[in-house]
């Protein structure tokens, strides 16, 4: 009484595969147009497929190398701060940039 009588998962699995496998067959013979049709309809999904793949390659590396880029810059325009604010703890440096500062002002404002 171990033994199942109805038949497993796979079995049916299994089944139903075969059947399909001789509509597939049977239609084949009847039609060789629908045969040749889902022949061209999957290498055109292959093919479209590759392409697909190809381009998006390009682009993802594109987009890779101008991220890269930008980063770079942002990461100069950080040591130049950096650079900026050492420069003005210098009183010399500060008092030349802020007469010339003022200078724009009066210049503008009398213009």
């Amino acid at each position: 009484m171990t033994e199942e009588s109805e038949p497993g998962i796979m079995e049916l699995v299994f089944d139903q595969l075969e059947e399909l496998l001789v509509t597939i067959i049977d239609e084949v013979r009847e039609r060789p147009g629908v045969a040749v049709a889902i022949l061209a309809a999957l290498g055109g999904a292959i093919v479209g497929s590759t392409l697909a793949n190809r381009s998006n390659r390009k682009r993802t590396a594109a987009a890779a190398e101008l991220v890269e880029k930008q980063s770079r810059g942002v990461g100069h325009t950080g040591n130049l701060l950096g650079l900026a604010m050492r420069l003005l703890q210098n009183p010399i440096v500060r008092g030349f940039v802020l007469s010339m500062v003022v200078r724009q002002i009066r210049r503008r404002v009398a213009g």
